[in-house]
């Protein structure tokens, strides 16, 4: 078995396209949510999901649930305006059919596999939409998340846009990081190939600038857009270095 895991695309299709050509031999994809906000084009990310994946195959997150229902995805302060402004054109482009697509989505799952039992999240198992937790965070948090999970073989999650692969007690917690949004300080599109057991972080290059140039039929403010494309630019967040991993869930959130 070979699982393609990917998440927080946000509406990048070159970055998602890039990492669809470049794995062979899948058995399956598992995206953990985030397909819209934040970048230009979320109808193409959002209907090849639902074409492909359906949603059996799609984790919800919270910028997800924010496009279906009209809601506020609950980002951090940094992340908020480019959020706002976002998910302003994000709403219009998408047609009301995938705007059910993102609403009738599961915020987690659990499967079983011949390696163990599975468990998949968009963020974490408590608050499967806007829990926060990462890999520097204190061992009482992650082992209170992979209890709350049922102790599963796999836990696999995303939101934090920051690849993690780590072993708590028998659980492998894998993060695959963001395909569309990186915060790592590293442009390239971030995901994980799963493959009888074992789970590898992968990364591969693609053309921001094709990214970058979408955003110009949108006419976005400036400062929102000078945002955007540096972060594209770079794989650096907003604020991510001045986060306190030792504080629980909910510090800060895109």
């Amino acid at each position: 078995m070979k699982l393609l895991i990917i998440s927080d695309i946000h509406g990048n299709w070159p970055a998602l396209r890039a990492v669809l050509e470049a794995e062979f031999g899948l058995t399956g994809i598992l995206c953990l949510g985030d397909l819209v906000n934040f970048g230009p084009q979320p109808e193409e990310c959002v209907a090849w999901a639902k074409e492909i994946l359906r949603p059996e195959g799609v984790i919800q997150g919270n910028h997800d649930r924010a496009v279906a229902f009209d809601e506020d995805p609950q980002c951090s302060p940094a992340y908020a305006p480019l959020a706002e402004a976002t998910q302003e054109f994000t709403s219009r482009l998408l047609t009301p059919e995938m705007k059910t697509f993102l609403g009738s989505l599961k915020p987690m799952r659990s499967f079983n596999s011949s390696a163990g039992k599975c468990v998949a999240c968009h963020a974490t198992p408590k608050d499967p939409l806007h829990g926060f937790l990462m890999e520097s965070a204190t061992a009482d948090y992650w082992e209170a998340e992979v209890v709350a999970a049922g102790l599963p073989s796999f836990l696999f999650l995303g939101h934090t846009h920051l690849p993690m692969k780590a072993k708590l007690m028998e659980t492998l917690i894998v993060n695959p990081g963001s395909v569309g949004f990186p915060q790592h300080g590293d442009p390239r599109a971030a995901y994980a190939v799963w493959e009888d057991g074992e789970a590898s972080l992968r990364r591969v290059s693609y053309d921001f600038e094709e990214t970058i140039r979408a955003y110009e039929k949108l006419k976005l403010p400036p400062q929102v857009l000078q945002q955007l494309t540096d972060t594209l630019r770079s794989g650096r967040g907003l604020s991510v270095k001045n986060v306190d991993t030792a504080k629980p869930p909910g510090v800060i959130q895109p």
